[in-house]
């Protein structure tokens, strides 16, 4: 059941890398969730999931650099400077470990911290994921992406093209205006991070680092995800030897979190709530057996 009435809050916190605008959801002494947003997003779309999770679960969602109300800075995008953001920010936040949940291009940013401080991360879930080896867009691409910083009809319809299962017509005034307030984010987002995300993503690649991963992972895809495909994703799936299942959203695309909010909560909570130490052992072995013998380095 999705409730307005969860205690939130609206706040910036400040870290020595950047000023971020931060959402928060839940009781502030309930279990840690951080929400990275993707592209052409802002906190704001984790609005109606925040909203299906119970009151334990305290929720964090922050503008990422260039976005919403967080610093617009010229530079910075790197995959890997914005996971040190994320670094930065868990440190203002004073939380030593938390799950985290990452959308689309932030599904990059997730993997990279997870890589660089594992231990800080309970769970880790992403959600409709840019493949472990990265994203190639080619030149007319970013063209596109260019353009959109000024034709608002195209950054529309650009990013109504991410829900497809969501209702956002006349007959259902309160998601419009929702959804207009989503493109109003976007069209406030820092010149750079029209492209610069997508510079980064040509550049990263950790499908090799990715069997390092081995704390428990989910991966949730929406089978209308005209962005990311069912075969990067399964490539994905694989890398990650702490990811035991990819779970398909019916009738969604590329964002669930709007398209179908409550489904994802609920999938989110029986994953956290599983027995992860019934396959610890799995996990583990994984990366043990990719080591190399003693008598092979001597």
């Amino acid at each position: 059941m999705i409730s307005f009435t969860r205690p939130s809050a609206e706040f910036f916190v400040d870290t020595p890398r950047l000023r971020f605008f931060c959402r928060s959801s839940g009781a502030s002494d309930g279990v840690p969730l951080l929400l990275l947003h993707g592209s052409y997003a802002s906190s704001r779309w984790w609005t109606h999931f925040c909203a299906a999770l119970p009151e334990e679960i305290y929720a964090i969602a922050p503008d990422l650099r260039g976005c919403g109300q967080s610093d617009k800075t010229d530079a910075g995008y790197t995959i890997e400077e914005q996971a040190d953001d994320v670094a930065a920010l868990l440190d203002a936040l004073d939380w030593e470990s938390c799950h985290l949940m990452a959308h689309s291009s932030s599904g990059a940013i997730a993997i990279e911290f997870a890589l660089q401080q594992p231990h800080r991360l309970d769970t880790l879930t992403l959600v409709n994921t840019v493949p472990v080896e990265g994203v190639f867009t080619p030149l007319d691409g970013y063209l596109l992406l260019e353009q959109m910083r000024s034709d608002r009809g195209l950054l529309r319809a650009a990013l109504r093209a991410l829900m497809p299962a969501a209702s956002i017509d006349d007959d259902h005034p309160e998601r419009q205006r929702f959804f207009e307030t989503l493109v109003e984010d976007a069209s406030q987002m820092a010149p750079a991070a029209f492209t610069e995300t997508a510079r980064a993503l040509a550049q990263w690649n950790r499908f090799g680092d990715a069997r390092r991963l081995t704390l428990p992972t989910l991966l949730i895809w929406g089978e209308l995800d005209t962005i990311v495909d069912r075969a990067a994703t399964t490539r994905t799936l694989i890398a990650i030897p702490g990811a035991a299942n990819l779970e398909i959203l019916r009738g969604v695309g590329h964002s669930p979190m709007i398209e179908q909010p409550a489904a994802l909560a609920a999938r989110w909570l029986d994953f956290i709530l599983a027995d992860f130490d019934a396959y610890d052992a799995v996990r583990r072995s994984a990366l043990d057996n990719d080591e190399p013998d003693a008598d092979e380095t001597a």
